[in-house]
C-alpha cells in the first residue's frame, strides 16, 4: 500500500470493477468486427468467451482478469451474446495454465496493449501533474489517470500503483504550489510571516489566532479592532496577484488547512510548506476581514438611525397622555371657535370662556415643545452621533479604495474629500463640495446651501452604505461588496458560450422569441380565466368586478385514512436516536462523505463520527456529549469536528439521505419526487452570540438566526443555510435548488410569503423552476399584462400597468449572462438576489428582471385563481416543511434550543447537523413503515396506496432523543430490520 493513502476502500473496488450497467457495457464492451476477426481464431467457444472478456477487462477498466476471478452475470452474458456462445461455457476457460499467458501475449500483440513498465510511468507521472494542480480529489486524479491509461492502452497492474501515482501526484502539486506563493517572498516578508505564529504581548493567543477570531458586538470598539487586524496583515505586503495563477481548489484547500491547523501545529511544517498556508491564510484573511469590516459600517450606520427611531417612539410613549389632552384641548377650542362663528359671538371671549388666553400661551409653548420631526433630521442625527462618525467614517474611508459606476461619480467625488479632509486635518468643506448624491427628503430639510461637515459626512457614509449594498460602488479587495461586473462571467467568455451553442439555461436566445411566447400564453391564460369569472364557474373563488375572494381550502384527507394510519406507529419499534444513526449508515454509508480535509480519507470510526455530527443536531455541544457518550473523548470530537465535518461534506452526506429517501418504495407515494419547499426556522441566541442575530419583530423579541431548509415532496431535506433572522428569505431559494448535490429532479418549488420576490420569479423561470409561492392576501397583488391586451370588467380592476417590454428587450443580453452566471456557479443566486433588491430605480438589469417577474407572477396567480389543485399542492408542500420543522425543534432541544455560537461556521455546522439528523429519521421511519405495511399485508389487512399518500414518516415518539447516546456493538452487521412490535395497536388519529 502506498504510504499516503488518497483513497478509500470503495473507492479502490470501484475504480477497477468491472462494469455492471448497460451503459458503460455498450460503450466499452461492444466488440467491433475487428475485434471478432482477431476472436474468432481461437478454436474452442470457451477460450474464444475468455478471450473477448480480456479484452474488454482491459480496455475496461484497463486492468488484467485476476485467476480464478468470478465475472458478474451482466457483462458475461453481454460479452457472450455477441459471440452467440451460452455465458456457462467461461467455466472451462484456461484449464490449461499456460492459455492466459498465452492470449495475453496475443492481445498485446493484437491490440497494442503495453505493460506500466518504468519509462511510461514516467511519462504518466509528468502528464499527471497538471492535472493535480487543478484538483485536491484522489478519487478525480484517479479517475483520470485510468481514463488516459486506457486511451493510451496501458495494462494498469493494479490499484495501488494507480494510487502511488495519484499521491505523488497530489505532493508534487502541493509543493509546486507552495514553491509558487513563497519564491517571491522576501525576508522581512517572511519574518512577518513567521512572526504571526508568536503570542501576541499581553495575551494568550497567537498573532495567527487572534486575525482570525469572528468579530465580536457591533461598536466602535470592534470595528476598531478589525481594521487593526486588517493593517497588520497588509502590512506584511503579499500581492493578492500571487495567487491568481493558483487554482481556486488548490487555495481554498491552503485557507481551510490554515483555519483549521493552531499556531503550535503551523510551526512544524516543512518552511516552505509553513509559508505557503501562511500565505494563503493571509489573503484569505485579508478578504474576509476586509467583507467584516464593510458589514460592521453598515451595521453602526444601521444602529444609529435604529436608536433615533427608538428615541422618537420613547418620547411618544412617555408623552402619549400630554399628546392626547392636546388634542382633547384643541378640539374643545374648536368647538368653542365654531360656535362663537356660527352665533356671530366674540372671538376672544370664547376664547376667554374656553381656556384663558394665559392658559392657552402655555399650552402653545407646551406643544411647540412636543413637536417632532415628520423625518429623519440628518443635522440632528449627526450631531447626536458624532462620536461613532468621528472615529468609524474617517477610518473606513481612508482603509479601503472604492471603486464606482459613471452614475456615482459625484459620490465618488464626496468620499475622496472627505478622505482628504481627514488626512490634511482640514476643517472646512470646500465650496464646489459636491451635493448632487444627497437623497431628495434630507435636501429639502438641509436647504440648498452647503451643508455643516457633520451633516455632509454623515450624508457621505450613509449614501455610500447605500450605494456599497446595490453595488453601485465597490471595495477593492471585497469578496462580497465588489463590483457586479467581476461577479459575473467575462463578457467575452459569456459572448464565446452563446455563440458555441445553447445556453445551461431553459431560456430563448431572443427575447422576442421569449416575448412572443409568454404574450399568446397570457392572452390565453387570461381569456380563461375572465370566461370561467363570467359564468362563475371558478370553484371556491369569487371574482366579479375587481373583487377577488378565494375561500379557504377543505380538508382532504378522508375519515378512513386517519382510521387505516393510526395503527402504523404503534408498530415501529423502540430505538434511541444512536442507534437509529448507525443502522442508516449501514444502509447508506453516509458517514464516509465525512473525509479528511487533507487525507481525503473517512474517520476510521464512523460511530466517533455520527457522534460529533449528534453534538451538534441535538445542541448539546462536545464537552457534554463526550460525557454522555462512551464513544469519544471532548478533545477527539473537537478533532473530528475541524477536520471532518465541513460543508461539503455535510452536503455530501445529505445528498446521499435524500438519494436514499426518493428510492424508497414507499417514499413514491408520498409525492411525484419533483415538487420542493423551502421555508425559514428560527433559533433564539443565547446571550453570549446575540451580537450576531437580528430581531424579527414577527417573530420574536430576542435576537436570532434562521435555519433556511429545503424539503422534498418526499420528505427528503436536501439543503439548509443561517441567516439573519431579519434578511430576507426569497434570497435564499434558488441556492437550494441548484447547489444540493443530490440526484433529484426538482420542477416546481414552493415557499410562504416571506420568499416571493418578482425577482425571484424572473431567475426560477429563467433557471427551469417552476415557482409557486402561497401569497399572503393574493387578492392584494396587482396583475401586469402586455400592451393591448383588454382584460374584461371582472379582471380590469386588478391590472396595475403594462409590461415594458423595451426593456426586457434592452437587456436580454444582460438577464441572460446573469442566469449563466448562477447555473454554472459563478455568483450564487443569493449575492445577486440581495444585490438586485438593493438596485436604485434607474437600474435596467433590476428593472428587466423585474418586468420578467411581472409576466411570471401573473401567470401563476391566474393559475392559483383557477386550479384548486395549485393551491392544494402548495399548502400540502408547505405543510411537510412545517411538520419538519416540528420535528427539528423536537431534536435541537437541549440548552432551550438556543444557540451559543457566535461564528457563522459553527452555527452553519448546527444547521447542517440537525438537518442531516432529520433526514436519518425520516428515512428510518419510511423504511420501518414500509415493513409495518408488508406485515399488514400479510396479515390480510392492506392499507390502499391512495389511503398512504396521507401519511407523514416525521413521528418521534418511538425514538429516545434525549438522556444517555450510547452505541451499540460495531460489529452488528446485519442487514436485517429490528422486528416490529406486535402489541396491539392503539386506534385513534394518527400523532406526527
Amino acid at each position: 500500500m502506498p504510504r499516503r493513502a488518497v483513497l478509500s476502500d470503495e473507492q479502490r473496488a470501484a475504480l477497477l470493477a468491472l462494469p455492471a450497467d448497460e451503459t458503460l457495457l455498450i460503450q466499452h464492451w461492444t466488440l467491433s468486427q475487428d475485434d471478432l476477426a482477431v476472436i474468432v481464431r481461437r478454436r474452442r467457444p470457451h477460450n474464444r468467451l475468455g478471450f473477448a472478456i480480456q479484452l474488454c477487462a482491459l480496455r475496461y477498466p484497463g486492468r488484467l482478469l485476476r485467476p480464478g476471478e468470478l465475472i458478474p452475470h451482466a457483462p458475461l452474458a453481454f460479452v457472450a451474446e455477441q459471440l452467440q456462445v451460452e455465458p456457462e461455457m467461461l467455466t472451462d476457460y484456461a484449464m490449461r495454465g499456460p492459455t492466459r499467458y498465452e492470449q495475453l501475449d496475443a492481445l498485446r500483440d493484437a491490440f497494442g496493449f503495453t505493460p506500466l513498465s518504468r519509462p511510461p510511468r514516467k511519462t504518466l507521472q509528468e502528464w499527471l501533474l497538471p492535472i493535480a494542480l487543478t484538483t485536491t480529489s484522489g478519487a478525480t486524479l484517479a479517475r483520470v489517470l485510468l481514463d488516459e491509461c486506457r486511451r493510451r492502452r496501458i495494462i494498469v497492474p493494479g490499484i495501488s500503483s494507480v494510487e502511488r501515482m495519484v499521491a505523488k501526484a497530489l505532493l508534487d502539486a502541493e509543493r509546486h504550489v507552495a514553491d509558487h506563493l513563497t519564491q517571491s517572498l522576501s525576508g522581512a516578508q517572511c519574518h512577518l510571516l513567521d512572526a504571526l505564529l508568536l503570542l501576541r504581548a499581553g495575551t494568550n493567543l497567537s498573532g495567527l489566532s487572534w486575525v482570525r477570531q469572528p468579530p465580536g458586538k457591533p461598536g466602535r470598539k470592534t470595528f476598531a479592532i478589525i481594521i487593526e487586524r486588517l493593517m497588520l496583515l497588509r502590512a506584511i505586503g503579499i500581492d493578492p496577484d500571487i495567487a491568481a495563477s493558483v487554482h481556486p481548489e488548490r487555495l481554498r484547500r491552503l485557507c481551510q488547512e490554515g483555519a483549521r491547523l493552531t499556531a503550535q501545529h503551523v510551526r512544524t511544517l516543512q518552511a516552505a510548506r509553513r509559508r505557503a498556508t501562511l500565505v494563503a491564510t493571509v489573503l484569505e484573511a485579508v478578504v474576509t476581514l476586509t467583507d467584516d469590516a464593510v458589514l460592521m459600517f453598515d451595521r453602526l450606520l444601521g444602529q444609529m438611525f435604529r436608536r433615533e427611531q427608538n428615541s422618537e417612539d420613547a418620547a411618544l410613549k412617555r408623552d402619549r397622555r400630554t399628546i392626547n389632552g392636546k388634542i382633547r384641548l384643541f378640539a374643545q377650542l374648536g368647538d368653542a371657535l365654531l360656535a362663537a362663528r356660527m352665533s356671530g359671538g366674540d372671538i376672544g371671549a370664547a376664547v376667554e370662556a374656553a381656556i384663558g388666553w394665559e392658559d392657552l400661551g402655555r399650552e402653545v409653548d407646551e406643544a411647540r415643545r412636543l413637536v417632532r420631526p415628520d423625518a429623519v433630521d440628518p443635522t440632528t442625527i449627526a450631531a447626536a452621533n458624532y462620536p461613532v462618525l468621528r472615529q468609524v467614517g474617517p477610518s473606513f474611508i481612508a482603509t479601503f479604495t472604492f471603486g464606482a459606476v459613471p452614475a456615482c461619480h459625484a459620490l465618488a467625488r464626496a468620499v475622496s474629500i472627505m478622505r482628504d479632509l481627514h488626512s490634511s486635518d482640514l476643517r472646512k468643506l470646500p465650496a464646489d463640495a459636491p451635493m448632487g448624491f444627497i437623497r431628495q427628503g434630507w435636501r429639502r430639510t438641509i436647504g440648498n446651501a452647503t451643508p455643516d461637515r457633520r451633516t455632509y459626512e454623515l450624508c457621505v457614509l450613509v449614501e455610500l452604505r447605500d450605494r456599497l449594498r446595490a453595488g453601485d460602488m465597490w471595495v477593492e479587495g471585497s469578496r462580497r461588496y465588489r463590483a457586479v461586473e467581476q461577479q459575473l462571467i467575462p463578457g467575452p467568455v459569456f459572448a464565446a458560450m452563446r455563440a458555441a451553442g445553447p445556453l445551461p439555461i431553459p431560456a430563448p436566445d431572443s427575447a422576442a422569441t421569449w416575448l412572443t411566447e409568454r404574450r399568446e400564453r397570457l392572452a390565453r391564460r387570461l381569456a380563461e380565466v375572465a370566461g370561467k369569472a363570467k359564468m362563475d364557474m371558478l370553484e371556491d373563488v369569487q371574482l366579479s368586478a375587481g373583487r377577488l375572494r378565494i375561500s379557504p381550502l377543505k380538508a382532504v384527507t378522508p375519515e378512513e385514512a386517519e382510521t387505516a394510519l393510526a395503527p402504523l406507529y404503534a408498530y415501529l419499534p423502540s430505538i434511541r436516536i444512536t442507534d437509529l444513526l448507525a443502522e442508516v449508515d449501514r444502509w447508506t454509508g453516509f458517514s464516509q462523505c465525512f473525509t479528511h480535509l487533507q487525507s481525503g480519507r473517512a474517520a476510521d470510526e464512523p460511530r466517533a463520527i455520527l457522534t460529533a455530527v449528534l453534538a451538534d443536531a441535538t445542541n448539546l455541544g462536545h464537552t457534554r456529549m463526550a460525557e454522555a457518550c462512551n464513544v469519544v473523548t471532548q478533545r477527539q470530537l473537537g478533532w473530528l469536528a475541524a477536520w471532518h465535518l465541513r460543508e461539503e461534506t455535510y452536503g455530501r452526506a445529505l445528498a446521499r439521505l435524500a438519494d436514499a429517501q426518493h428510492a424508497a418504495p414507499l417514499a413514491t407515494l408520498f409525492g411525484s419526487g419533483t415538487s420542493s419547499s423551502s421555508d425559514g426556522q428560527n433559533f433564539p441566541l443565547d446571550r453570549r452570540a446575540q451580537a450576531t442575530g437580528a430581531v424579527n419583530p414577527h417573530k420574536g423579541a430576542e435576537p436570532a438566526v434562521s435555519f433556511y431548509s429545503h424539503v422534498s415532496d418526499r420528505y427528503a431535506p436536501f439543503h439548509s443555510t443561517v441567516i439573519s433572522a431579519s434578511a430576507s428569505e426569497a434570497a435564499q431559494v434558488l441556492d437550494g435548488l441548484l447547489h444540493h448535490g443530490a440526484d433529484l429532479r426538482i420542477e416546481e418549488h414552493h415557499v410562504d410569503g416571506g420568499g416571493v420576490s418578482d425577482h425571484v420569479f424572473a431567475l426560477c423561470h429563467l433557471l427551469g423552476f417552476r415557482f409557486a409561492p402561497r401569497i399572503p392576501n393574493i387578492a392584494a397583488r396587482r396583475l401586469h399584462l402586455f400592451e393591448g391586451m383588454e382584460p374584461g370588467p371582472d379582471i380590469a380592476p386588478l391590472v396595475a400597468g403594462k409590461i415594458h417590454e423595451g426593456l426586457i428587450a434592452a437587456h436580454w443580453n444582460d438577464v441572460l449572462r446573469l442566469g449563466t452566471s448562477i447555473r454554472t456557479g459563478v455568483v450564487s443566486a443569493s449575492i445577486m438576489l440581495e444585490r438586485l433588491g438593493s438596485y436604485p430605480r434607474a437600474n435596467g438589469l433590476a428593472l428587466a428582471l423585474r418586468e420578467i417577474g411581472r409576466v411570471e407572477r401573473t401567470l401563476f396567480t391566474l393559475d392559483w385563481i383557477e386550479q384548486p389543485d395549485q393551491r392544494r399542492r402548495a399548502t400540502r408542500e408547505l405543510n411537510k416543511g412545517e411538520a419538519e420543522n416540528a420535528l427539528k425543534r423536537a431534536i435541537f432541544f437541549h440548552r432551550i434550543g438556543r444557540i451559543r455560537d457566535h461564528a457563522l461556521q459553527a452555527q452553519s455546522h448546527r444547521a447542517s447537523a440537525l438537518n442531516l439528523v432529520a433526514g436519518a429519521i425520516v428515512l428510518w421511519n419510511t423504511t420501518y413503515l414500509q415493513a409495518v405495511r408488508t406485515h399488514l399485508a400479510n396479515l390480510g389487512c392492506p392499507i390502499p396506496p391512495d389511503l398512504l399518500q396521507h401519511l407523514s414518516p416525521l413521528g418521534w415518539q418511538h425514538i429516545n432523543l434525549t438522556g444517555d447516546y450510547l452505541w451499540t456493538d460495531p460489529d452488528t452487521r446485519s442487514e436485517a430490520l429490528r422486528p416490529l412490535r406486535l402489541t396491539r395497536a392503539v386506534k385513534g388519529p394518527a400523532k406526527p
